[in-house]
């Protein structure tokens, strides 16, 4: 210990000495003892500078043989369906031809409007019904579902009307039977 230096200095000073000796013991054991000949590496036997180069170049060739495998499918991991057709041979040219789109002609009997009205006592279905032809409708049976909030189905009604005129309107109401009942869907309209 020098005069005037604080003992944690002499104490951290040892402290580096250790780890420098323990650091030199490491490396001596992972790099091995110098060599003692100055031409170490040009008096090589050539077997030692082939083990040296194929250390080195394996991984290299092993990279290039996996890339050349994978990019020309030498082991023909995806193979082909022999029962399958492209597309243009499984379709005809006929059926290729683009189809008309239909046109939508109104129906004859059309429910313009239907709904649950729970203002009134009782509750009713109500609705107007409208006929969309040139001749007179005698008596038409309205059919609809009724769903309660959460959208399920919990029943089914019929509904009459009679003398519908051409081109007329008519509305409907019936009682609701189911009273939990929020809401109404058509589900065939039909005269008699």
């Amino acid at each position: 210990m020098k005069p005037g230096m604080p003992a944690e200095d002499s104490q951290l000073h040892r402290l580096r000495q250790g780890l420098g000796r323990m650091r030199a013991r490491i490396e001596l054991l992972i790099n091995g003892s110098a060599p003692s000949d100055p031409l170490y590496l040009s008096n090589r036997t050539w077997q030692q500078k082939l083990k040296n180069a194929a250390l080195v170049s394996s991984p290299v060739l092993i990279l290039i043989a996996l890339i050349l495998i994978a990019s020309t499918d030498v082991f023909r991991i995806h193979k082909a369906d022999p029962y399958g057709h492209t597309l243009a041979e499984v379709q005809p040219a006929a059926a290729q031809k683009r189809l008309p789109e239909p046109k939508l002609a109104p129906a004859p009997l059309e429910v313009v409007n239907i709904r649950i009205a729970k203002d009134t006592q009782p509750p009713v279905v109500t609705g107007i019904l409208r006929n969309n032809t040139n001749a007179r409708v005698r008596s038409v049976e309205v059919s609809y579902f009724l769903a309660d909030d959460g959208g399920s189905l919990i029943g089914s009604d019929i509904t009459g009307v009679q003398n519908l005129q051409p081109h007329g309107s008519v509305t409907f109401r019936s009682a609701l039977k189911i009273t939990n009942a929020e809401y109404v869907i058509v589900r065939e309209v039909r005269s008699n």
